[in-house]
């Protein structure tokens, strides 16, 4: 499956935090979590799920960014 056709296979919550992204740049847990309006569990199961389709890295630092191709 392509990128695009994935993209279009989200939830809205997993397109909104790709979205966040695109504007923002890396950011911390807190701050995606607190941006979006998410609990804590709820924000990490959709990191988790984007991190799973590869759309979203971790770094060292502790902060989460969308790895570029």
């Amino acid at each position: 499956m392509d990128k695009k056709n994935l993209e279009k296979s989200l939830d809205p919550y997993e397109r909104k935090m790709l979205k966040l992204f695109e504007d923002r740049g890396k950011m911390k847990f807190g701050q995606i979590i607190m941006r979006l309006g998410l609990s804590a569990n709820h924000g990490q199961r959709v990191l988790n799920s984007l991190m799973d389709k590869k759309l979203v890295a971790h770094t060292n630092e502790s902060k989460y960014y969308t790895p570029e191709d």
